[in-house]
């Protein structure tokens, strides 16, 4: 069974005053350790074996990182000398001069939350003594961030299976690296020479200053320290997801197929019924459920950042020429940050019953995740197709004609070419806005489906609130790999723009290097 080696850190006023990035790397923790440990002198040679081997883990492995949900405090200045004493004929008298601000803006959140650090344990019996060496260390760090920021800490090896049940109910975010080098936010990490650039960073800190004779006069020469090294990391923000099933209410071994083109509805319905379930549950957080559930303010105004948000993504049945593509499970996805637990937001999706559905349909949580492998859960691909149409923009739609005078009205070939490519330009918006970064090199668009199973875009409007004109189907070519789920467009919490990966080579296009086809 594979183990952890865990680090736990609780800041006691709940203030954290640390520049730089959120959450607080892993260099500062082991700055931190390296700190704690010089406290009653010269670093003995036991833990600086302890401290090199960290340094080996996180060149191997960095450390999943879960950190309490914050808000910045009260922003305020400290005024402190300048390093420029010159300017005032080197008189200290008149130090009050030179005087700069400094601004500080601490970071709060809940002291009894702790901030976690987990490396992946190698299966070898020396590193079971180093990562007890290690959990000494741990006990000696003081402090976390600045001076002020008064800190406690413990380390323990632990299953990496009790670790990801305890994050299932951590109340804060849960930050991973990537693999690809893909990720939100670049972290620095310890890696090999790190402790060696820390000691003689700190040797060099007491000759700073030295003094330069210049005939009768001596002068003060000031050298800079030189930098610690650290490596940057890439970390994603992945959310905690959990795949549901439709089944018959009278025969729960029977799967129940809901229509693909009735999507959109589908979630509005699940989602609807558990936020009834939610707010019956606890009453006092019904503007939370709202804002992360529903996505709204008590005001009925966008409830803000749309990766704050639980996501419902209905996965049709597909991954064989005879797959039907009708939709019988449900994957959940609750964001690290989102306020309410997971396993509170799972309970209340879990024996659902949907009272549109014929025979009426009841989902609970499915134990066949083999489905998710068609949607990029476990892989990459560069070419992806939608299986659900994405809501572009209102300036991506296409021009309605009326059935009445379809020949009168007909479009002419150059305007049918201007509404694919400002539908292509809005794909890319799409694609940033899903927090997809990679370059795309090939899009394409157009109203019928891409697999033989599917539905026409304008079919998925009915029962929606985007009109057919604003629907199409999509397929993009990335220059490298991209990893799913991938959901675009205005309807991605709704059930729309799902997309699958295509098995194959990408198609060689000559430039121009963004092409778009009806």
């Amino acid at each position: 069974m594979s183990k952890l080696l865990v680090i736990s850190i609780r800041l006691h006023e709940g203030r954290y005053h640390g520049a730089g990035d959120w959450p607080p790397a892993p260099a500062r923790l082991f700055q931190a350790l390296v700190a704690g440990a010089g406290l009653s002198g010269p670093l003995q040679s036991e833990q600086i074996a302890a401290l090199k081997w960290l340094e080996e883990r996180t060149d191997a492995a960095p450390p999943t990182i879960a950190a309490p949900l914050m808000q910045k405090g009260q922003s305020f200045k400290n005024f402190v000398p300048n390093n420029d004493l010159d300017a005032v004929g080197g008189d200290s008298r008149n130090i009050g001069a030179i005087r700069v601000n400094k601004p500080i803006r601490p970071r709060l959140f809940d002291p009894s939350q702790l901030f976690h650090y987990a490396w992946p344990m190698p299966e070898q019996n020396e590193a079971d003594n180093l990562a007890k060496k290690l959990c000494d260390l741990a006990e000696k760090l003081y402090q976390f961030g600045r001076g002020v920021d008064m800190a406690c800490a413990w380390a323990e090896v632990m299953d990496t299976s009790e670790f990801e049940k305890q994050m299932e109910a951590y109340t804060g975010t849960i930050h991973r690296p990537s693999g690809n080098g893909e990720g939100g936010q670049m972290f620095p990490c310890p890696t090999g020479g790190s402790l060696v650039s820390l000691e003689e960073r700190y040797a060099a800190g007491s000759k700073r200053f030295e003094a330069v004779s210049l005939g009768r006069m001596f002068s003060q020469s000031f050298r800079q320290q030189p930098k610690a090294r650290f490596k940057p990391v890439a970390y994603n923000c992945l959310p905690f997801r959990r795949l549901f099933e439709l089944h018959e209410l009278l025969a729960l071994e029977t799967p129940h197929a809901w229509p693909l083109h009735r999507a959109y509805v589908l979630v509005q319905t699940i989602r609807d019924l558990a936020r009834a379930r939610l707010v019956a549950a606890f009453p006092s957080r019904e503007t939370e459920i709202d804002r992360w559930l529903v996505g709204r303010k008590p005001d009925g105004s966008n409830g803000g950042s749309p990766e704050e948000r639980v996501r419902m993504v209905p996965l049709p049945s597909i991954g064989h020429p005879h797959a039907d593509h009708q939709i019988r499970r449900l994957l959940v996805e609750v964001p690290p940050s989102c306020p309410i637990r997971a396993e509170d937001v799972y309970w209340a999706f879990n024996a659902l019953e949907l009272p549109e559905s014929s025979p009426t349909a009841c989902i609970s949580v499915g134990t066949d995740e083999s489905m998710l492998r068609h949607y990029g859960l476990d892989g990459e691909a560069q070419t992806w197709r939608t299986v659900t149409p994405a809501a572009l923009p209102e300036s991506a739609a296409r021009r309605r004609i009326d059935p009445k005078r379809r020949f009168e009205e007909a479009k002419n070939a150059s305007e049918r070419a201007g509404e694919q490519r400002r539908a292509g330009a809005a794909v890319v918006s799409a694609l940033r806005h899903a927090g997809i970064q990679i370059p795309v090199t090939v899009i394409r668009v157009q109203r019928e489906p891409f697999e033989g199973k599917g539905e026409r875009a304008e079919t998925f409007a009915v029962g929606s609130r985007f009109h057919k004109e604003r629907l199409w189907h999509v397929e993009v070519n990335f220059r490298e790999p991209a990893g799913g789920p991938i959901v675009i467009g205005d309807g991605r919490f709704f059930g729309l723009g799902l997309m699958a990966p295509v098995a194959g080579p990408k198609p060689q296009l000559s430039p121009p290097a963004t092409t778009y086809r009806g």
